[in-house]
Order: C-alpha cells, then structure tokens, then sequence
C-alpha cells in the first residue's frame, strides 16, 4: 500500500514533542457514532511520518474495536506543564503487536511521564497506576495522521496545523 504524503505541519519539533513525556489521549467512535477514549502510554513517529500509538488493551478495549471497524483515530498530545496540546487525526488507522522498539518507547514515555507527575509532587504510585500494564497486553495502532489542530489554550486553539513552527 502507498504511504501517504507527509503533511507540510509535520515537522521534526511536532514529532519531538509527540514522543516526549506529555499526556496522551486517544479516540475513536463507533458507527453510531457513540465515542471511546484510553490514555496512550507512548508513541513513535517514523521516518515517513507513520505513527505508533501504544496503549494498555485492557484499558482499551472499545476503542480498539471502534478502530478496527472504522479505521479513524484522533489523538491529543498535551504537556501538562505548559499546557501546549496538539490533536492529530487519522483515518488509517490499524492495530499492530508491538516490536522491540515500541516496547522501548513505550518505556521510554513512561519513565518520562513518571518523572513529570513525581516533579510536581505526586507520588510514584500515581503513573505507575495509570499507565503500567504487562507487555504483552500493549496494542500499537499505526496510522498516518492527515489532519493536526493547535489545542494549547488561546487565540490559536482549534487552528489547523499548517507548515512548520
């Protein structure tokens, strides 16, 4: 299958920001269009633009349905410090086990993650229980995201992405 153009705003600070420790919100809908939602635990972005997403299945079990019934994915990324957000959306989408590298992505996310919340103060336990899962319940879903949408808070929130930062 040909893989899609990569989009103009898909820029190297975008996927950097994507694969760093920030909150990760995944959605889907179902063809009533009644919508799912899971925290992703990691992504990466692949030479050419493909996306990974990785989340825990047992967490995300209608989502992971609503994706392999409709191949449509939205993702938010948000940094909880700065409260910079960007939403991807992809009708591509297709669920994947994961390889030796997501699952080092995914460690990778977490231990970033962990490091924030515990910066703020919360205990260890908290990213701990919210994203810890055995790797063989992991799920990536891989797609290539043709639409982005600045989400930070103010005058540009809802803008679509457009070129480079």
């Amino acid at each position: 299958m040909p893989q899609p153009d990569l989009p103009t705003w898909f820029d190297a600070d975008r996927a950097a920001f994507m694969q760093s420790g920030v909150s990760m919100s995944l959605g889907a809908r179902d063809a009533r269009l009644r919508p799912s939602v899971t925290r992703g635990v990691g992504c990466r972005v692949l030479p050419g633009g493909e996306v990974r997403l990785f989340v825990n299945g047992p967490q995300a079990g209608t989502l992971l349905d609503d994706i392999a019934a409709t191949g449509q994915v939205a993702v938010v990324f948000s940094d909880i410090v700065s409260h910079r957000t960007l939403q991807l959306k992809a009708t591509d989408a297709r669920l994947q086990a994961l390889d030796a590298d997501d699952h080092a992505a995914v460690d990778a996310y977490t231990r970033a993650f962990a490091a924030t919340i515990v910066g703020y103060g919360y205990p260890a336990a908290i990213p701990q229980a919210i994203l810890h899962a055995p790797p063989a319940d992991r799920v990536a879903i891989a797609c290539h995201p043709h639409e982005g949408f600045e989400q930070t808070p103010g005058p540009q929130a809802g803008q679509r992405l457009e070129g480079g930062r």
